[in-house]
């Protein structure tokens, strides 16, 4: 059966005893325990839950100017909803944001803009996004479970004593011109931890919050914080490549890092605010004892060791799906084995998306109460979405949102798969940008089909590659495959060769292009170890740190010639 009817009458346990309040504050009331148990009963019911939470919505916005423009307060059915309220992408929406920025009230939601978030977009112009109240809550609660289920996952974290280190942005960057505070996603996901959690950090507030410290401060900072501590148990980090960067920044610097901790100072090295310096050097205490620890450990294994400086590190969570997942095998092998990874969720500045609940798992389940989804195939043609009981196991959409925060159909350009359904209940990763493909003679290469060949190319050579971009130098029309290997043995000429194989006879759009001369044998460029790590350190932004840099997969230019160990070039060997 069907359920399209909007009705107050769909019978759903969770949502039954509202009595007046919208569905985010009626799950904000909740205790912990009676929120997971709502949670997952909500799971079971994906299309009574969204349709509930559709009607939510669009009730609460019936009398914006939006929702009386669209007829919210006429629309019975999801085609309704579907016929009346096309498609929308920031560009459509953005000069309304404008006025929102100024204070405006009842334009997408009810009354005023409660924040804004600023993306992390690659133009280095962010763009800033509207939260309503609602659209708090609900960021709020999706960051909620997640800890919560971090904390069922890994129960360690709340042995006392025990401390965890979160590595986020700023939680407030400024205010709009109307006076509304303007935040980042990360930042907003540690000021929504609960509060058991936040006692559990080894930042102080007084560094947390400062808004003025470069980036170089601030690692030293969080890596001399962390170092101090031996019984730091995991690291909460929505990029696992700024971890992997400071632990090689405390190697580097660890002769003043441990001055500083037998001290109970900062190095005057680094340059921060007199003021700031005074309130964290107050709190610090000379601890020579640790730092003579964390000496003779320098001494006996040549490297400040994950494993010896903090004995009981035991979770990380973090984003581990898309180019994040390479990152991940990375940092595994300089970590003790019995470590546990916790994907940190997908999700972005429109919103959080889902809420994964296994450990070694990048997928998760949808967060069903705070947003209408829709799924677009990948592909298709004729416009029609898909809904998140009707999804099949293995495929690709472009995800569609409908939000709290007045977000009406909007498409996030961002692809996601289906890697599991069970009883309905859909498990979703997100894979890449919906940009992220190569156009070359009206054929589409699609990231995903390319990082498929080159894992089992890898595979099959018994090599693993730590990170890889892809240059079509469409001068002489061919792709250069720019490989950072694991391992000093990797064949180039046969990679190179096997790479070329594969792809001619898995990836439909290679064949073609080759077999009409539109594209030359690939190329294969190895570079030194360290190349991605140097990319990161060179692309961050003006304001932004590593934790907010994501490399392109597809670049524009050869690497520089002093990274370049080897290149098999076509036709020498």
């Amino acid at each position: 059966m069907t359920v399209d009817k909007i009705s107050e009458g769909i019978p759903n346990d969770s949502f039954d005893t509202c009595q007046g309040e919208h569905i985010p504050e009626y799950l904000k009331g909740m205790s912990n325990e009676h929120l997971i148990k709502s949670f997952y009963m909500m799971e079971k019911t994906p299309e009574v839950t969204q349709l509930r939470v559709l009607q939510d919505i669009l009730k609460s916005a019936q009398n914006t100017e939006f929702g009386k423009k669209m007829g919210f307060s006429e629309i019975k059915t999801i085609d309704d909803f579907r016929n009346r309220v096309p498609f929308s992408d920031y560009a459509q929406v953005e000069g309304e944001i404008e006025r929102l920025k100024a204070g405006a009230h009842d334009v997408f939601f009810n009354g005023a803009a409660a924040s804004f978030i600023a993306t992390s977009g690659s133009t280095g112009v962010p763009k800033l996004l509207p939260e309503s109240k609602n659209g708090e809550l609900v960021k709020g609660l999706v960051s909620q479970i997640r800890a919560i289920i971090l904390l069922m996952l890994a129960p360690e974290v709340m042995v006392p004593g025990k401390k965890v280190l979160a590595i986020a942005n700023p939680s407030e960057y400024g205010k709009t011109e109307g006076g509304i505070p303007i935040g980042s996603a990360s930042g907003q996901a540690a000021k929504d931890m609960p509060v058991e959690m936040l006692k559990k950090m080894v930042l102080p507030p007084e560094m947390m919050l400062a808004k003025d410290l470069s980036n170089e401060a601030t690692d030293y900072l969080t890596i001399r914080y962390a170092l101090a501590e031996k019984h730091l148990v995991g690291v909460v980090c929505s990029n696992i490549a700024h971890f992997n960067i400071l632990l090689k920044k405390m190697n580097a610097t660890a002769a003043d890092l441990l001055e500083d901790i037998s001290t109970g100072q900062i190095s005057e090295k680094i340059s921060i605010d007199q003021a700031l310096r005074e309130k964290l050097v107050a709190h610090l205490q000379p601890n020579p004892e640790r730092a003579e620890e964390l000496r003779t450990i320098l001494a006996q294994k040549k490297t400040l060791d994950v494993a010896e400086i903090w004995p009981e590190f035991s979770v990380v969570s973090c984003w581990m799906s898309s180019s994040a997942a390479k990152i991940v095998a990375d940092v595994k092998k300089i970590l003790p084995p019995t470590v546990k990874f916790l994907e940190w969720g997908y999700g972005a500045s429109e919103g959080k998306f889902n809420i994964p609940d296994r450990p070694q798992d990048a997928a998760g389940l949808l967060a069903l109460f705070g947003y209408f989804f829709e799924f677009l195939p990948v592909g298709s043609t004729d416009g029609k979405t898909r809904l998140a009981h009707e999804l099949t196991e293995g495929d690709y959409y472009e995800l569609i949102i409908t939000s709290y925060s007045g977000l009406y159909r909007y498409n996030m350009k961002d692809i996601v798969c289906v890697t599991e359904i069970n009883d309905q209940i859909p498990r979703i990763v997100f894979v890449c940008k919906e940009s992220e493909y190569l156009a070359i003679e009206n054929q589409k290469m699609r990231i995903y089909e390319i990082e498929r060949t080159l894992q089992t190319v890898a595979a099959k050579q018994n090599e693993e590659i730590r990170f890889y971009q892809i240059f079509w130098d469409q001068d002489n029309k061919k792709l250069v495959f720019i490989l950072e290997p694991y391992s000093n043995t990797l064949n180039s000429e046969v990679f190179k060769q096997v790479l070329e194989n594969h792809l001619f006879e898995m990836n439909f759009c290679y064949k073609q292009l080759r077999e009409a001369y539109q594209l030359l044998a690939a190329e294969v460029i190895l570079v030194k170890d360290g190349y991605r790590d140097s990319l990161f350190t060179r692309s961050i932004m003006p304001g932004k740190n590593v934790n907010q840099t994501k490399l392109p997969t597809f670049v524009k230019k050869y690497p520089e010639s002093d990274w370049i160990t080897c290149w098999a070039k076509e036709g020498e060997k």
